[in-house]
């Protein structure tokens, strides 16, 4: 699932690239059934820590019906999870990374959105890069894979595509790029509708958010962060365990 010259070069232009269907049925329902059980909080491998509950639900702002029914996202699973870590060392998942990153890679982090029915709420603008991913060069691209229809009603993702050129842009920037989403003076906004199994893959700089669910389905998207191995990492000595998931590991490096 090599990409093509011309994707390659539209993701380098736009920071935002989607592949259509790239998981099929079977995939998607693996992913979505252990979804719903880690979500459920009976698996044991996976501490509450990595589960975090809508922050309305957590206030008492808004109920839900299940306690699956109230979490915003669950992170780092394929660190601690078979399933989950199979899907992020999918040869056709990394394909595409190779294309866009080279030929060593690893796995940073990886999250599970879970973008509740009524209760998912509003993701602002922002860059994913300066929110704890310590590396340089920023050579990352996250595989966002659709696990529900993703739709306007449920929350879609929605990019500012050719963002991720500007480099790592101020807070007081992501915020006034919100204030204009949330007035409608944003017109260049792309909006990421993608039926399941479809994979958008987005780098670390590209500004994005997403909508509210108002809508009475659900809108999972599994995200998983890849970083080339020849990147240097730059945080604390005890919070890198990068996995390596292609390739070979650089002495000296991430």
């Amino acid at each position: 699932m090599k990409l093509s010259e011309q994707q390659v070069k539209q993701f380098q232009k736009d920071g935002v690239l989607i592949v259509e269907d790239l998981l099929d049925e079977a995939e998607v329902q693996t992913l979505r059934k252990r979804a719903e059980w880690v979500a459920s909080g009976q698996a044991s491998h996976i501490s509450r820590g990595q589960l975090q509950v809508e922050p309305r639900v957590a206030k008492g702002e808004l109920g839900a019906d299940t306690y699956a029914d109230s979490l915003r996202k669950m992170s780092h699973l394929a660190f601690h999870d078979e399933v989950f870590q199979a899907h992020a060392r999918t040869p056709k998942v990394l394909d595409v990374i190779e294309s866009l990153l080279g030929p060593d890679l690893k796995l940073y982090q990886d999250q599970l959105f879970m973008k509740p029915p009524k209760v998912g709420s509003r993701q602002g603008y922002h860059q994913d890069m300066p929110l704890g991913f310590y590396i340089d060069p920023p050579d990352m691209v996250t595989c966002w894979a659709a696990l529900d229809d993703s739709t306007e009603e449920n929350g879609c993702l929605r990019m500012l595509p050719g963002t991720h050129r500007f480099g790592v842009i101020d807070r007081a920037e992501w915020e006034a790029y919100e204030k204009k989403a949330l007035d409608g003076r944003l017109p260049e906004e792309r909006l990421l509708v993608m039926k399941a199994g479809s994979c958008s893959f987005h780098h670390g700089l590209i500004l994005h958010c997403s909508q509210p669910n108002l809508s009475d389905r659900r809108r999972r998207g599994y995200a998983t962060h890849y970083v080339s191995a020849r990147c240097r990492y730059t945080g604390p000595p005890d919070k890198n365990d990068a996995m390596l998931v292609r390739g070979q590991a650089i002495p000296g490096y991430i």
